[in-house]
């Protein structure tokens, strides 16, 4: 599904929603530059770098360069149907400010990254003219911060210093302070100053610079403490200093910057519904999709209300594996981008993207972790490829979700995104079933050393991101009509007896069932006050005292009720039929050993460890 930042309002509740209910989440990302070919980089030794010096690379190309699209592909499995329903998005990632903040990002291109997008059919203009815009947790803060400084005159504006010969400078300062000198004796409630304030003669259109409207809050501010200035565009505006209106003007102001902010914010709302502890408002994402119909709170928009914060609740109890395919640069770069400055040390990387994923996957680790040497690593193009006849676990992809069923796209994020989940699936259920059977021992640890081959003096594989060149077969797209032999051989036996049911009403002689029920005995009871009675005789009297004594004794010998044991009626129960999980139908549980095996390890070719743990798997 096509995301941009016209339809991403319209969107992000879907997104909380999916991300909320998957079991995992897959990503990948296209970026501006690559960190292997960094400008003035220092020529590199013979021998692999370290995985420090890898991040430290990978560091730089992360603060230099920005991330233009991002895939990501919602899977979970469906109990009913037997299958895992894949969601794929693409959203083109746009780097501008459109909020006036109080601060600029520069955006940086790099020639050979351009030509790679460009050769694979990547659009360049689409995150600019279409892109879901974004600001990170730290520029977050950091735009909140100058705007309230800014406010409390924390950091004022340093002085204009003019010297004699700014003639023109001083008359226009002279003229203005006669103005306002004059205004003060007159009941007029503000003046207006422009360049040609003082003059005799002044043009049919008002005008002023912003150097002499700097001027004048400079004069207001030193000579005249109990007056305002404000920035008008053909003018300024002075009039008497109120505390109370100051104050509500302020209280105004840094409210319609939270509202630039949470605009702003755009792409990080995924991002946070992805980390863990991610930092989601309800009432700020509620703002971003509400409808701006100007009525007001309407039913549907209580609906929506009410579906965001399941959505949420359920993103702060559970958080979905983050999943990525040889994706060491992509989570560097996927936190610079969206959290803000990057710790300096791999220790400290590790630590911090462990706090914010406590659960990553690498399947480019899944499908090498017994490998060693550089050249026997394969592309992600042949690891789709060389599992697309692997008939388990079953796997399609959501009738809303087809956009690539239509159309190839391997160039795209969430293409490649989409592949990233298919090949998990298949890989885990492949490897687990593997695991079962022959209770393998894999390699835990770092390889050992592997042969030097001429890959190593290359790029690191175009810096460990692989991108697919040609078709790969895709899951097939979910049809909403069709369900599983299973499904439909239960529905059989349900219309079966639904039929004999029919057919047995159908004998039944005006009644409802058979036999008298509770009812049907109510219906026969004479209710009418005046009905006659029949008082007991004799006889009948003798009879209930008889069985009342003998149940009284009867009890007495039993015990209380009280102690006596229950035992279950099981008349008329039926066994409940337990589905059999094929053999790789399934993949391995989250809370299973087999990820603590396989669970936050990144693959890392061309470096001297091969292999970097993140954290221990905590199930």
């Amino acid at each position: 599904m096509e995301v941009d930042a016209a339809s991403f309002p319209h969107h992000l509740l879907g997104l909380f929603i999916h991300i909320s209910e998957a079991d995992f989440v897959s990503f990948d990302l296209e970026l501006s530059g690559i960190p292997s070919r960094l400008p003035n980089k220092p020529p590199r030794g013979p021998g692999r770098f370290t995985l420090e010096e890898r991040y430290a690379e990978t560091k730089a190309g992360a603060d230099r360069y920005q991330i233009l699209q991002v895939g990501i592909t919602c899977a979970r499995f469906d109990y009913i149907a037997n299958k895992y329903v894949l969601r794929p998005y693409n959203i083109n990632i746009s780097p501008l400010l459109d909020e006036r903040l109080d601060f600029e990002r520069e955006v940086t291109f790099q020639s050979g990254a351009c030509t790679f997008l460009l050769n694979n059919g990547f659009d360049l203009g689409a995150p600019f003219a279409s892109g879901v815009q974004y600001l990170s947790r730290q520029e977050a803060e950091r735009a909140k911060q100058l705007a309230w400084d800014r406010l409390d005159k924390k950091n004022p504006v340093e002085d204009l210093q003019l010297k004699p010969e700014d003639v023109d400078s001083l008359d226009f300062l002279r003229r203005i302070r006669e103005a306002i000198t004059h205004w003060r004796t007159t009941s007029s409630s503000s003046l207006e100053v422009t360049t040609h304030t003082g003059f005799k003669e002044k043009p049919l259109v008002p005008a002023i610079t912003r150097f002499e409207k700097r001027l004048v809050h400079q004069l207001v501010r030193a000579e005249f403490p109990d007056l305002v200035s404000m920035g008008r565009a053909d003018c300024m505006r002075i009039i008497d200093f109120d505390p109370v209106r100051e104050a509500d003007n302020t209280r105004r102001i840094k409210n319609r910057v939270k509202e630039q902010i949470i605009r702003q914010t755009g792409f990080r709302w995924v991002f946070e519904a992805l980390a863990q502890g991610g930092d989601i408002d309800r009432a700020d994402a509620l703002y971003v999709a509400r409808p701006n119909n100007g009525m007001g709170m309407t039913t549907d928009t209580y609906d929506i209300k009410d579906r965001y914060d399941r959505a949420i609740e359920r993103l702060n109890t559970k958080k979905p594996v983050l999943v990525g395919h040889n994706m060491f640069t992509d989570v560097v770069y996927f936190y610079r981008t969206f959290v803000g400055e990057l710790p300096e040390t791999l220790q400290g990387f590790q630590d911090a993207i462990h706090e914010l994923f406590p659960k990553i996957i690498d399947t480019k680790y899944l499908a090498t972790h017994a490998e060693g040497d550089l050249n026997a690593s394969p592309t992600l193009q042949e690891i789709a490829a060389g599992l697309s006849n692997q008939s388990l676990p079953s796997i399609v992809t959501h009738a809303d979700h087809s956009k690539y069923q239509e159309t190839e796209a391997f160039h795209e994020a969430g293409y490649d995104s989409l592949l990233t989940a298919t090949i998990m699936l298949r890989l885990a259920a492949k490897l687990g079933a593997e695991q079962k059977e022959q209770a393998p021992a894999p390699r835990s640890g770092p390889p050992s050393e592997p042969a030097k081959t001429s890959e190593d003096v290359q790029d690191f594989l175009r810096d460990g991101r692989e991108k697919v060149r040609g078709s790969v077969p895709l899951p097939p797209v979910e049809q909403s009509h069709q369900m599983s032999p299973d499904t439909t051989k239960n529905k059989a036996k349900r219309d079966a007896k639904a039929n004999s049911k029919d057919s047995k009403s159908e004998n039944a002689a005006g009644l409802r069932f058979h036999t008298k029920n509770v009812f049907d005995s109510l219906r026969e009871l004479t209710l009418s006050p005046n009905a006659e009675t029949t008082p007991p005789s004799a006889d009948e009297n003798s009879t209930r005292m008889y069985t009342s004594t003998r149940n009284k004794k009867q009890e007495e010998a039993a015990g209380s009720w009280e102690n006596e044991v229950y035992v279950q009626d099981k008349t008329g129960w039926v066994p409940i039929d337990q589905l059999q999980r094929r053999k790789m139908e399934i993949i391995p549980t989250f809370d299973s050993d087999f990820w603590k095996e396989f669970g936050n390890k990144l693959r890392v070719f061309g470096t001297q460890e091969a292999v970097l743990k993140i954290a221990d798997w905590e199930g």
